[in-house]
Parts: C-alpha cells; structure tokens; sequence
C-alpha cells in the first residue's frame, strides 16, 4: 500500500505524526511512503531523514493524497483539503467529530475510514496514545515553569539551591498530566503539592512520588495558594462547569506568579480569571499582577518527543492496516483499532458521534465478529 504523510496546515501545528523510523518500518515491509517536502522540519526532523529510511519527497498535498491508500495526520483534514480526499482512504489523526460539518459531510460521500488516536484503547482499558502523550506534556510544563522563573522572576530556580528554599508547585488534578508535572516538578526538587477530589487517585501519586497531597477543597486551596509560586490546573473534565480555582483564590496569591491551566487545550479550564487564549510563540499575559500562561495544545511544546510516541505507538495499529487489503480483516487481525474507528465505508462507527449527528451507530461487530 501507499502511505503518505502531508504537511500540516493548522495555525501553529508543530507535532507530525510520521518519523523517519516508522517510514523505515513501513518501507521494509514492502510499502511506498509519500511524504510532503518540509513537512516535518518544525518538529525538528530534516528530508533527507525521511528518504534515507525509503521515503519519496513530493512539493505538494495534492501528490500525497493522490498517491495514497491510508494518510497518517496529526490534525483531521481541514477545508482546502477536503478536495483532496480520495474514495476509500483511510485516515490516521486525532479526529473529533462535535457538530455536523463538511468534514463528517465529505467522509462519509467519500466512504472514508476515519481512524482516531484519541478514541483508540488497549487490551488493558488504557488509553495508550493519549496517556503517553499527556506524560510529556507534563514534563514540558514543567520546563516552561523554569523558563519562565529565568525571564519573569529573577532567575529563580525551581530547586532552589543551598540555603535557598525550592519554590512551591501546586497542582490541581492527579491524571496523567498532573501527576507527570508533579514527578518532574520532584525530580528537581520543587516542593510539590497534589490536589484532588479522588482519595484512591491521592493514595497512589503519594506512595508512588512521595509528595505532599491534599483533598481539592476549597479550605485547602485558599491556604496552599497563599505561599503557591507555580499554580498548575490538570483538571480532566469539570461535568459542573464551575471554576474549581476562584477569583478570590487567586488574589490570595502573591503577585508575579505564575498559573497554568492545561484544560485551556480541551476546554475544561477551571481558573475563573483566566480570560484570554494567548499563542505558543508569545504565551504569557500579565492581569492583576498575576502571570498566566494560556496558549493551546500544550503538546506542541514538545513536539519532536510527541512525533516519537505518537509515530512508535501508531506502529503497532497501521501494520494491520497496511499489511491487509481490506480494513475488516485489518481490525479482525488488531482488535483495538476497532475502537478507534469512526466512519467506515460511508457510515459512522462511533457511538459517541452517532448520538451527536443523530444517527445510528454502524456495528462494525457484525462485520468482524468482534
């Protein structure tokens, strides 16, 4: 089969899906990868990196799509690509399908399978893309904690040093993202506190890191943030839309520090005063005396390490795909890219999106026995 891996064209976008290594794996099975020309260069890896491992350079995403039977993406195709797409293909990316829109519209015209990192789940429950991919966020978050104690607070250092105390990281969520900033944010010796509403999930960041843990309470936020240098919002889902860190809160902490609220990239910010989306290439805003930092897709910090796991990941779920000529026999021989498939041959696949659009799910169970 072809594969091929076009450039992405959302604002911003810094992370790929498609490293030379995974080009090498696909290419010594047989396989022809297409890969747009620079278009991994933003996350740090050069063309001739892609054609030493086998693959061919092409100017533009009209000769990727083209030329391919399955598209590994990071972001789902955007309008000026929608023209582009081919009958059958099969789609690689972190698809959210939210309303009926022309995207939804054209692949299921086009009988495009749409395959979604996002909703993809192990044997083990887990989610393996996303978790891996939430570990280095944290870890980057911390890094920019650093950078910003150098430029915004006198070259402080999270550690402290000798007779110097560390600064205090408070962290608001113990998933997978708060609990990686906490283990970085220990590792270089912050003083570190985990809140949380989930005793089980307290437990364990505590026996595991040892760091100091609280209930996410309102009497534990006010005291903790009085002295809370680094203020990081790790919050999953917030169902009851209320800001879990107050207005008033947040005038309890001494000015010039800094808050991070992460659920900025999916939208489940839980900071009341955090009230503007700032930019990657420029994303710290002062209000109040208080530092934010605000910009979206946080992933993008570390967009080299996320192309490393995303593409190492992805490994295992697209030699299925392209080791078989139909998409069944593909999810029969790898029985977790079922539950990332979200369209299939015209119909959606996805109970979560058929309930949005209104329509019903296509059992893909009925095909595969699965």
């Amino acid at each position: 089969m072809i594969i091929g891996a076009p450039l992405e064209i959302k604002k911003d976008e810094k992370k790929i899906a498609m490293t030379p290594d995974l080009v090498n794996t696909l290419t010594s099975l047989g396989h022809k990868v297409v890969v747009q020309k620079n278009f991994a260069k933003i996350a740090g890896f050069e063309d001739t990196d892609y054609k030493t491992n086998g693959a061919e350079i092409v100017n533009t995403a009209e000769e990727v799509y083209s030329q391919s039977d399955v598209i590994v993406k990071i972001n789902p195709p955007l309008s000026d690509e929608y023209d582009l797409l081919k009958e059958n293909q099969i789609i690689f990316a972190f698809f959210k399908y939210t309303d009926k829109n022309a995207l939804m519209e054209t692949v299921l015209e086009k009988k495009i399978t749409t395959i979604s990192y996002s909703e993809i789940v192990d044997s083990n429950g887990a989610y393996p893309i996303i978790e891996a991919g939430s570990e280095i966020v944290g870890r980057a978050i911390i890094r920019e904690c650093s950078q910003v104690a150098q430029k915004y607070m006198g070259g402080a250092m999270l550690s402290g040093a000798i007779g110097v105390a560390p600064k205090k990281i408070t962290i608001v969520g113990s998933g997978v993202v708060g609990k990686s900033v906490a283990k970085t944010a220990k590792a270089i010796g912050a003083d570190v506190s985990v809140l949380d509403i989930d005793f089980d999930a307290l437990k364990k960041v505590s026996e595991e890191l040892g760091v100091k843990t609280y209930f996410a309470s309102e009497s534990n936020l006010y005291e903790l943030l009085k002295d809370t240098d680094f203020l990081i919002c790790a919050v999953k889902e917030n169902p009851f839309e209320i800001p879990v860190i107050t207005a008033d809160m947040v005038a309890k902490m001494k000015k010039g520090r800094l808050i991070i609220d992460a659920g900025i990239t999916s939208g489940n910010t839980v900071v009341e005063t955090l009230d503007t989306v700032t930019t990657l290439s420029n994303p710290i805003y002062e209000k109040e005396g208080m530092l934010y930092f605000s910009a979206p897709d946080l992933a993008s910090l570390a967009a080299n390490a996320i192309a490393g796991v995303v593409s190492g990941i992805l490994t295992r779920y697209i030699i299925p795909v392209v080791s078989n000529k139909d998409m069944i026999y593909a999810m029969m021989d790898c029985k977790e890219l079922v539950s990332g498939v979200m369209t299939y041959n015209g119909k959606i696949t996805n109970e979560k999106v058929a309930e949005i659009f209104n329509e019903e799910v296509y059992e893909l169970s009925m095909l595969t026995g699965i």
